[in-house]
């Protein structure tokens, strides 16, 4: 091993024991949060496909049974009529799931232990615990001090885009943490050669979560350099993962290089669309992680780098560039958590530069540590405060309250519905796959033909719509041949019943 090298893998001293308890009840605070507030359900498209996938994996299936009236030919109606969220269309009137199996593994396997209904909510609590604790390694390597990696640590935590991820069930967190364990696991490598074997595992596992995960890969040869034995364990890590891929794509999908997403990803880019994601970007990141993230731009242009602090740039610069022509990603603020990965790169080397290049200028000149302790102290007090009004501006840890909306409208139409009804639905469709048994008919794929079509051949089966407060005019207004009755409503969903006219 080089002497360059050796100097850039060294850490800082080890923190205090007082120190490390105090991170330790950081977490548990920070746990206790979580869990106060996670409300991870099937829910819409995302949600309820993860779960609805990891009980496919669970039956040793790829696809199911569409869920088609009995009586109706689904020919004479749009291929997605029968088709939840979550689910692409299959030959034969079968469905396939359309997201990653990364996720649905990880719940699979924690179900196993614990039981479906408390895996989702352990598995998003636990990934979010552990991508904040990494973030003391990863900081450390980086060569911040145990203070200045906390304070990362709680920049990631009381991000809101973080809470607002880690309390509903999407695989944004779990995606970050994964991340963060395969450079961990990477840069670790130069001290135990077996850590490449693991670094291999976490990135095809994200891979499995998230296929841009792929991504990673960069970082990750920073990491390795030209050692081929650590290289040689990294692809021996990766194969299980890589293998899994290929044959689940080609067993549901017919293709081991096809996916769930469809064949077609290029409208999804476009060079026109990044002013707009780049206005986002300025917009909102500094929101999202302080104005810490701001200074993490600079990072390639400072002087006195270290090879972690290449590292970083090969984390973050990839996703921020990819995900900028991405169509979606300016439309909200949650829409940053395709970027989530990269936050971990982007907080360290934010932290990074301020403190290789303006705090060691500044601290000698304070009157002593107590000071300097002060400055420390504030500094958090204004984390913590940007963080409590910006939680309470963007509600971002209320959404695990929203989630449960959706296992409550199926638990009402299970209860309040008789077995034969049609339910005509769109956001709620995935949830209702999940949580019942019912028929189901998308109303967004329906228009005055096919919705006269589908009564004259239900016959007096009850047909009822599920809707969210969004969807009702747009759902009810085009299928006026007949009348429609409010039934009930669990908070803001509601049911109608159709009933013919006269």
């Amino acid at each position: 091993m080089d002497s360059q090298l050796a100097d850039s893998t060294a850490l800082p001293p080890r923190p205090a024991v007082w120190w490390r308890a105090l991170l330790f009840s950081g977490l548990v605070v920070y746990a206790f949060f979580l869990i106060r507030h996670v409300g991870a359900h099937a829910g819409a498209s995302d949600s309820s496909g993860y779960l609805n996938n990891a009980r496919l994996l669970a039956a040793g299936q790829t696809a199911i049974p569409q869920r088609i009236p009995t009586g109706i030919d689904a020919a004479q109606f749009d291929s997605f009529t029968f088709i939840p969220l979550g689910f692409r269309p299959m030959p034969d009137a079968a469905m396939a799931p359309t997201y990653p199996i990364g996720l649905p593994l990880m719940l699979l396997a924690t179900a196993k232990i614990v039981g479906w209904e408390l895996a989702p909510p352990l598995v998003m609590v636990i990934s979010a615990l552990l991508a904040v604790a990494l973030m003391i390694p990863l900081g450390r390597a980086a060569g911040l001090a145990s203070s200045w990696a906390t304070v990362g640590a709680l920049l990631l935590a009381t991000c809101p885009l973080t809470t607002f991820m880690s309390v509903q069930l999407m695989s944004d967190i779990p995606a970050t943490m994964v991340a963060m364990a395969a450079v961990w696991s990477a840069w670790r490598s130069h001290t135990r050669l077996p850590w490449a074997l693991a670094a291999g595992a976490c990135l095809a596992l994200g891979v499995l979560i998230r296929p841009t995960n792929l991504m990673l890969i960069l970082p990750v040869a920073v990491c390795l350099g030209l050692d081929t034995r650590r290289w040689l364990l990294l692809g021996l890590g990766a194969f299980p993962g890589a293998l899994l891929q290929l044959l689940y794509n080609s067993a549901a999908y017919g293709n081991p290089l096809a996916s769930g997403y469809g064949d077609d990803l290029s409208t999804k880019f476009s060079f026109e669309i990044m002013p707009a994601t780049l206005a986002h970007y300025v917009r909102w990141l500094p929101v999202l992680l302080t104005p810490v993230g701001i200074f993490a731009v600079l990072l390639p242009w400072v002087g006195s780098r270290t090879r972690f602090t290449w590292v970083l740039i090969a984390w973050a610069v990839p996703f921020l560039a990819f995900y900028a022509g991405y169509w979606h990603t300016h439309e909200w603020w949650w829409y940053l958590r395709f970027l989530l990965p990269a936050f971990p790169a982007i907080i360290i080397g934010g932290l990074w530069v301020i403190h290789k290049q303006w705090f060691r200028l500044l601290a000698p000149r304070l009157p002593g540590p107590l000071v300097a302790r002060s400055c420390g102290i504030a500094a958090i007090l204004v984390i913590l405060v940007h963080a409590a009004f910006w939680h309470h501006r963007l509600n971002a840890h209320l959404i695990g309250l929203g989630e449960s909306v959706y296992p409550e409208t199926c638990t009402w139409a299970r209860e309040h519905l008789p077995a034969n009804a049609i339910i005509l639905t769109e956001q709620t469709s995935g949830a209702l796959i999940y949580y019942t048994d019912f028929s189901l008919v998308r109303w967004d794929s329906l228009n005055p033909e096919r919705f006269a079509r589908l009564t004259a051949i239900a016959g007096k089966r009850p047909l009822v719509a599920a809707l969210f407060p969004h969807e009702v005019k747009s759902a009810l207004a085009p299928r006026q041949q007949g009348r429609w009755q409010e039934i009930g409503a669990v908070r803001h969903v509601t049911f109608w019943q159709w009933s013919p006219e006269g």
